[in-house]
């Protein structure tokens, strides 16, 4: 039976918005005792073996040897951060390779003019910071904590001594960079053919679990953090927000809900270019 929240409004079969506003009160919470307890923060860095069973299912390290692993781990550090303190800052040279262990870290870059542009979400088992310790070129990109995060950092004398002795590790990095590289063109690709209302559908469809129809979700970050992600300015973004409401997209804060989410994604597609008028009243 559908039920609609009392604070933005939408219909919602789960009522997404207080189950996820009481995750949200949890997550603040925690966050609120990172600064209040820097004991609490320096407990929070140290490896425990969920990280252990995190970074193992990793591609890009769980291919290694056991001893190369152990050895690779050793020479680590953990960092824990709170939401939006810099990991490394734009314009310097990281000296480690970083993975994420939990949370979420925007890779991003500022133009001369101030503007954003996010390259990259991070999240659990994403390693960053992997083309600079080859190249040994300052960044191009900062990197900087969403939400209260925890990194492994990995020095770049450990990991080339890893990537020399362990012929596995040498093979996923150059995996993983490939990757990187084909995500990247793909891209540009992206921003370069399909509309800024096109783009944000294929982000919200790919938000939903799959052979979702009808379904609400929770965007996993903020609208401006998402515009600079989608490449759009945060006006940009408002706007393609507008055009989707006509294929039964609504939106309040970080709430998001679809009408039909298998033509939203056909929209995205160039499979579907007309909304269909009468499911829109029966949603709208």
């Amino acid at each position: 039976m559908k039920t609609s929240c009392g604070s933005c409004l939408l219909p919602s079969v789960a009522h997404v918005c207080v189950r996820i506003s009481d995750e949200d009160r949890g997550l603040c919470q925690r966050e609120a005792r990172y600064r209040r307890s820097p004991q609490l923060k320096r407990q929070r860095q140290k490896l425990m073996p969920a990280d252990m069973a995190l970074l193992r299912s990793t591609s890009l390290l769980g291919s290694m040897g056991e001893d190369h692993f152990a050895a690779l781990l050793r020479s680590g550090v953990v960092r824990a951060l709170h939401r939006e303190e810099t990991l490394f800052a734009q314009g310097l040279a990281p000296a480690s390779l970083f993975i994420v262990l939990e949370g979420s870290l925007k890779i991003y870059q500022t133009g001369n003019d101030g503007s954003l542009t996010v390259h990259q979400i991070a999240h659990g088992g994403d390693c960053v910071g992997a083309a600079q310790i080859f190249l040994e070129i300052p960044a191009k990109m900062g990197a900087e904590a969403i939400w209260d995060s925890r990194v492994l950092e990995l020095p770049r004398a450990a990991v080339m001594e890893a990537f020399t002795a362990d012929p596995a590790l040498a093979r996923s990095m150059a995996r993983h960079l490939a990757r990187q590289l084909e995500i990247r063109t793909g891209e540009l690709e992206d921003a370069y053919w399909m509309s800024a209302p096109k783009r944000l559908a294929a982000f919200l469809a790919g938000l939903f679990p799959p052979g979702a129809t009808e379904a609400d979700t929770r965007l996993p970050y903020d609208k401006s953090v998402l515009a600079a992600r989608l490449g759009m300015t945060p006006e940009t973004l408002s706007r393609a927000f507008q055009t989707l409401k006509e294929r039964g997209v609504r939106t309040h804060n970080r709430c998001i809900y679809a009408a039909d989410v298998p033509a939203l994604s056909r929209y995205a597609k160039n499979q579907d270019e007309t909304a269909d008028p009468a499911h829109i009243r029966k949603h709208g």
